[in-house]
């Protein structure tokens, strides 16, 4: 029996596995009943799983932790002393009026809700998208023309309007077209040039597998061949990522000439600003080739091929999917190939698409996901054991039958009791998902406390983004461009690109501006990188490990007189507040997320009377707690 073969069974076993968990499917939005079902079914698998491995089940965590944590795993930023107080006014305000009932899970629910609704889920569930898809702004390290702009706010957009995850997929898979009319494109032209690259990076982003090894050589500790590797990479064989010139080369070629009639002072001034033009506007995009193949690299060693032979596309597991060796088919049709492709990815019976992403979906709620690691959910032909297998089986089919929803998906686990426990801040060994792990914040979470501390409202500030501008400027038919047009037209790019943060607010020497809009080297993305922000050069290789730098860098920094000065909402909140005890509240729930204690009160309150508020300021973002989602 042959490796693929073992492979193809026991994904064949795990289907039927997940299959038998049968579930109706969800047409449009959840309802609470449908909600609080599944997630009864959750909280009963993961008990099942202590009582099994006889491990105590902890106590539910205080509504004033709960909103914390809510708002960061969220929205990705800490409740206001405003929100906070609102929250446990309304528990308390339901609860006298029905004091039969505890309201304290009752109005969770509908917090959960209106946070998922809201701008700031948007930018922080971007953050883990640009993470895992490594979006940059300037999108490729190897070409200064390919701009991300566009695909970065086509993004947003896509989480804004929860699109389902298998479409999400299709979309960024099966894109075509030049990257400022569809910026999902954005996606293949990120590896421009490096094809093997793409496909290693594909397979581990949406398959939660990891073939990186089988590009060069059998995989030493895996299944995978490096004929699996490239008869997977050959469905995209025919993609091409640079728009062709073919009907236009004599236009341009007139274009180039006049450019050089009118320098004459020997300089290639004008003749470089039209090539920068044309590359930056038209000649990066995603299409298809009709005669495209994919060959095997010269010194192939295995006696399953000859090197530069032909290979053909075939999928390396679940249901057969190979392409067609009639050449006529194949030049009919050139998209067919990677749609292909595309359809297997995102099949319900494909066994690994569902359950990366849910696996992924939980490791952002709880701190830690169900299979690690996560770029390989597949060892030696087998799904992985992972934590809870039950769980396992349970979570990708449960998303498959609410439509892959991502949204709703999460509005389920943050409504179970098993997230609504105290964190676990134990040895990891015996971690079963008793809770959330006790975990540091990720840079852009702690980026996006010091702006909302900062600004109050850290929604309301963004970039003067243009691509609606970008899209018309790409509009035009290369055939049409003038020289002139070209001329202008650079200008006018370079022009936006520079307003961008132009009119922005400044905090210290950073833009007080969300992580989200931080795409392109600047004082504020050094920071970011500096607390772990993923370089995007790798699949979500972000960190959040402290560090001596940091410690210095939030301690020396100019961002606590930052948010000291007059201009810090925080600021104006205490300049506001009617005593000094209110004033040390604020501060208190502002950046700590809870009430001080006595120690606290006698510690702090002379500062406060004072009004020294920069130094109790400094003691609290420098704390533990400030760092810590509990």
């Amino acid at each position: 029996m042959t490796a693929n073969t073992r492979l193809n069974i026991n994904m064949f076993k795990y289907i039927v596995a997940c299959f038998t968990l049968t579930l109706t499917v969800i047409k449009g939005e959840l309802s609470p009943e449908e909600i609080s079902q599944r997630a009864l079914v959750i909280d009963k698998i993961v008990v099942a799983g202590l009582s099994q491995k006889k491990l105590a089940l902890p106590s539910g965590v205080d509504d004033t932790t709960f909103v914390r944590r809510l708002y960061f795993d969220i929205m990705g930023r800490p409740p206001s002393y405003d929100e906070i107080q609102q929250f446990l006014k309304t528990i308390k305000d339901t609860a006298a009026k029905n004091p039969s009932h505890s309201f304290a899970f009752t109005s969770r629910p509908n917090l959960i809700k209106s946070l998922l609704n809201s701008e700031g889920y948007v930018h922080h569930m971007y953050s883990f998208w640009a993470d895992l898809l490594r979006v940059k702004r300037n999108l490729n390290d190897n070409v200064g023309q390919l701009y991300g702009d566009a695909y970065i706010e086509w993004l947003k957009q896509e989480v804004r309007d929860n699109t389902p995850y298998n479409k999400l997929t299709h979309k960024l898979l099966g894109a075509s077209g030049n990257i400022w009319q569809n910026p999902a494109t954005g996606y293949l032209l990120r590896d421009l040039g490096m094809p093997l690259d793409n496909l290693s990076n594909t397979t581990q982003i949406f398959l939660g597998i990891d073939m990186a090894c089988a590009q060069c050589h059998d995989h030493p500790f895996d299944e995978w061949t490096q004929m699996d590797f490239y008869k997977t990479a050959a469905f995209f064989a025919q993609v091409q990522t640079k728009n062709s010139q073919d009907g236009v080369k004599e236009h341009i070629k007139g274009l180039r000439e006049e450019a050089k009639k009118m320098q004459t002072d020997g300089k290639r001034g004008i003749e470089n600003k039209l090539n920068n033009y044309l590359r930056t506007i038209y000649e990066y995009g995603v299409d298809s080739k009709p005669n495209g193949r994919l060959r095997l690299p010269d010194d192939y060693a295995y006696r399953d091929g000859d090197p530069k032979s032909v290979v053909y596309a075939s999928s390396p597991y679940g249901l057969r999917v190979k392409e067609s060796r009639n050449k006529n088919k194949r030049e009919k049709d050139p998209h067919n190939l990677r749609r292909s492709f595309v359809d297997w990815v995102i099949a319900d019976t494909n066994p690994t698409f569902a359950l990366n992403i849910t696996n992924r979906l939980w490791d952002h709620a709880m701190g830690a996901p169900i299979i690690s690691p996560m770029n390989n959910v597949m060892e030696d032909g087998e799904i992985s054991v992972g934590k809870n297998r039950r769980l396992m089986e349970y979570l990708p089919k449960m998303f498959i039958s609410i439509n892959y929803d991502i949204k709703g998906f999460l509005e389920i686990i943050y409504n179970t009791k098993t997230y609504q426990r105290v964190s676990w801040q134990g040895d990891l060994n015996e971690y079963a998902f008793q809770g959330p792990i006790s975990r540091r914040l990720t840079a852009s979470q702690l980026w996006d406390s010091f702006i909302t501390l900062y600004l109050g409202d850290p929604d309301s500030v963004a970039p003067n983004y243009a691509n609606d501008q970008y899209k018309e400027m790409a509009q035009k038919e290369i055939s049409e461009v003038t020289l002139q047009d070209a001329i202008d037209g650079l200008e006018k790019f370079n022009s936006l690109q520079k307003s961008t943060y132009r009119q922005l607010p400044k905090m210290g020497p950073w833009y007080a501006v969300r992580a989200s809009h931080v795409n392109r080297p600047s004082n504020n993305l050094n920071v970011l990188i500096e607390f772990g922000r993923s370089d995007r050069r790798l699949v979500d290789n972000g960190s959040t490990e402290g560090s001596i730098t940091q410690l210095l860098l939030l301690m020396n920094s100019p961002l606590v007189s930052a948010l000291s000065n007059n201009n810090s909402a925080l600021i104006k909140k205490l300049n506001s507040c009617d005593s000094d005890t209110t004033r040390l509240y604020t501060l208190f729930y502002s950046i700590v997320g809870r009430s001080p204690t006595p120690e606290n009160f006698n510690t702090f309150k002379p500062y406060i009377e004072k009004r020294q508020y920069q130094d109790v300021i400094w003691a609290l973002v420098n704390s533990h707690e400030a760092k810590f989602i509990n």
